[in-house]
């Protein structure tokens, strides 16, 4: 009994955020990666298949952690997966991609859809609202930006990006002296 419970829950909540490839969609229940959601306050519309979170949201998976204060999730009637989420006000998510390096993620709002057609899976995240994506590398910025999860890719509009050097890596070396200031000169 406890077992099927819970496959159930996985069923229900099973939102398997890490990046796929375009493959057809795995269907085995046991390979399904359990996720966490935990809030002040929800609701379950059964007529619906929608779950809704509110206050202090927090969902934790081994892929990623995601803050927010409103959560409104699709559930399918058959089951499975959530197919589209709805995350709202001061959305932080913070996953580690493909390889091992860190991310984090802020939006006012965070739209997650998902589908499979033609055996090709499409996993989105559109980010709105003033989102930055910051690592190692840097920061970038624009609005919306697109995450393409299935190829661990970002698609940004009015794109700004400000890149992080390491302090090893500087402009080639020259014969001439470097410049002593860039002030300008007062007369007295």
């Amino acid at each position: 009994m406890k077992l099927y419970c819970l496959i159930t829950l996985a069923a229900l909540c099973g939102l398997n955020l890490r990046a796929q490839t375009n493959a057809p969609a795995a269907t085995n229940l046991t390979a399904r990666v359990v996720t966490r959601i935990e809030s002040k306050s929800g609701d379950f519309d059964m007529n619906t298949h929608q779950a809704t979170y509110h206050d202090h949201v927090r969902v934790t998976s081994p892929e990623m952690k995601l803050t927010c204060e409103r959560l409104v999730a699709d559930l399918p009637p058959s089951g499975g997966r959530p197919d589209h989420i709805v995350c709202e006000t001061n959305v932080v998510i913070d996953f580690t991609d493909e390889h091992g390096k860190t991310n984090h993620v802020t939006a006012a709002k965070a739209v997650y859809d998902f589908h499979v057609q033609d055996g090709v899976t499409n996993d989105m995240v559109t980010l709105t609202g003033n989102p930055l994506v910051e690592n190692a590398q840097g920061t970038q910025s624009g609005d919306p930006i697109i995450w393409d999860r299935v190829n661990n890719k970002f698609t940004f509009q009015n794109p700004k990006m400000i890149f992080r050097q390491s302090p090893n890596i500087g402009p080639a070396a020259t014969n001439s002296s470097p410049k002593k200031t860039n002030e300008l000169s007062v007369p007295k």
